[in-house]
């Protein structure tokens, strides 16, 4: 179902990259996909064809991206071993298995591969958002300082010849968007909504009272809800498959 046009504002999530925001100047977002070659562990991700690995969410360090990766299932030892034929990788082990996925510890060599050198060197203009291999690719998002910062990395990218598609480029309006592809808008309506009590057992407000405070309609509230709700809960819960429900795919 299509939004009501006053809603169509949550299509845009911020000011558009190219326009400067803020004395300090603007933090960008940028999403991409690359050929898994570009990052590593192709053979692997070849031979499991419906493994996703998506990057464990921590806080950066001096360590090379990338130290710890979930699977969406419970992939064969086989697995570690393909992995291990990648030159970028020094060792792979899986530490802990559930019913549904399982975690590995991942050593790179960082005297391989491009991408993952760059973003180890410049971890103070830089951060990793999300990274998820599938198939033949991967889909990284990576947090930049500045446009500067980012135009250093795009260079990166075309010096290593393997390509990429863009898949959304913006700048951060308010915190956490970037992180959980939440539009402004989607933001404001799931934060008014919670202090409010709507979220509270029981409902200490009504869809009707949001929808009053935030100047929408009911209709306008509830959908505007619903895309926030599904974009935190598929960028924080959900392993290899990301939303961004009325973010732009420019």
């Amino acid at each position: 179902m299509s939004p009501p046009p006053n809603d169509h504002a949550d299509r845009n999530e911020g000011t558009p990259a190219s326009e400067p925001s803020g004395a300090d100047g603007p933090t960008v977002v940028f999403e991409f996909v690359v050929p898994s070659e570009a990052i590593g562990l192709e053979a692997a991700l070849r031979e499991f064809p419906d493994l996703v690995v998506e990057a464990e969410r921590f806080v950066p360090t001096t360590d090379p991206p990338l130290p710890y990766l979930w699977t969406n299932e419970q992939p064969p030892p086989r697995f570690t071993t393909a992995a291990e034929t990648d030159p970028r990788v020094s060792r792979a082990s899986r530490i802990a298995t559930f019913d549904d996925a399982a975690l590995y510890r991942f050593e790179w060599d960082r005297s391989d591969g491009e991408l993952l050198s760059w973003c180890a060197n410049n971890q103070d203009k830089t951060t990793l958002l999300k990274a998820s291999g599938h198939g033949d690719e991967w889909r990284l998002k990576i947090r930049f300082l500045s446009h500067e910062d980012l135009s250093d990395f795009q260079d990166v990218l075309s010096d290593c010849d393997h390509g990429y598609r863009v898949v959304r480029l913006y700048e951060l309006e308010a915190p956490k968007l970037g992180q959980y592809n939440l539009t402004a808008k989607q933001r404001d309506a799931v934060l008014r909504a919670l202090e409010m009590g709507y979220f509270s057992v029981p409902r200490e407000t009504t869809l009707e009272e949001v929808a009053d405070a935030l100047g929408i309609s009911p209709k306008s509230a509830s959908e505007r809800l619903r895309r926030g709700q599904t974009n935190l809960v598929s960028n924080t819960l959900n392993i290899g498959r990301t939303t961004g429900i009325g973010l732009p795919d420019s």
